[in-house]
């Protein structure tokens, strides 16, 4: 059974579930305003969900380890894994998960997942720590999908956001195809030397902005007054933005290692961009950070 629980300095509240270690709410204690997404099922029943050992959608939802096809979802498993608490502090907690009978079905590999959250003034550090049980080389991709209310206060609406970037970007956003593949060679949204995106729903028509090889480390989602929150993700390789495109109150952030299979994958997952490994007992640490500003 899931358990909500509570961290907090004298700025800020965070609420965390043992579900997925998935951060529900991060709260401004004077202001209270909340810069998570609800969760509301209505348009994403999710709010920042950890993406592991895969990121994005495998073709046909399979992938072949060592000669041997397996089932698995869009974002992997580590999502929907309960969750134990390791230590829990006035502003910090530490949960795990471990591999077992179910998760051995989806990916063979023996696995072990911690997840810190700390509260720092006015961030929130966000820690993964991903090591390697088994005896075999462990192959993985791995990225973070945190949602941020867009618009965060009253009387606003979500055309009055932008996303500023830390360095200029030049990129050619891939197309995503109806299953979800990617495809390099037919790029949808393309720019160069972008600084600041304004937000609005219709340029996700596409589906979702992904920025491989993204110069930034760190991103500022701000309204017109500058207010908003400060996102770094140093160690990240790729950048996704992404909403649904209908009326959800709400933008992604997303730092990944590895994405979608490519529309014409050979479906072995080592052939996989931006693949990952850990030998027996080694660990991967991946780092973001939240800031109220």
């Amino acid at each position: 059974m899931s358990e909500r629980k509570i961290i907090q300095n004298k700025y800020l509240k965070a609420e965390v579930s043992t579900h997925g270690a998935e951060l529900k709410g991060l709260k401004d204690i004077n202001t209270n305003i909340d810069y998570i997404w609800s969760s509301d099922p209505k348009f994403w029943g999710r709010s920042a969900p950890f993406l592991f050992p895969i990121v994005g959608t495998l073709k046909d939802k399979k992938t072949i380890f060592n000669g041997k096809t397996y089932d698995m979802k869009q974002h992997g498993l580590l999502r929907d894994q309960e969750f134990s608490v390791v230590e829990v502090k006035e502003d910090e907690i530490t949960l795990v998960n471990e591999y077992n009978e179910e998760t051995l079905k989806m990916y063979p590999f023996k696995y072990k997942a911690y997840v810190t959250y700390k509260l720092v003034e006015k961030v929130l550090k966000t820690k993964v720590e991903i090591v390697n049980l088994g005896k075999e080389v462990m192959p993985f991709t791995f990225g973070g999908h945190p949602a941020f209310m867009c618009p965060m206060f009253a009387n606003e609406s979500f055309t009055d956001y932008s996303v500023h970037f830390e360095e200029k970007e030049t990129f050619k956003s891939p197309k995503v195809m109806p299953n979800a593949t990617l495809n390099f060679d037919e790029p949808v949204f393309e720019h160069e030397n972008l600084e600041v995106l304004n937000l609005d729903k219709s340029l996700f028509d596409i589906d979702t902005i992904i920025i491989t090889n993204v110069k930034s480390k760190s991103v500022k989602l701000l309204n017109k007054e500058n207010k908003g929150i400060k996102f770094s993700y140093p160690g990240f390789k790729t950048l996704a933005i992404w909403t649904p495109y209908n009326e959800a109150p709400f933008v992604c952030l997303e730092p990944w290692n590895g994405y979608n299979d490519r529309h014409d994958t050979n479906g072995d997952f080592l052939t996989k961009d931006d693949v990952m490994t850990l030998e027996e007992n080694k660990n991967y640490i991946a780092t973001y950070d939240i800031e109220i500003l």
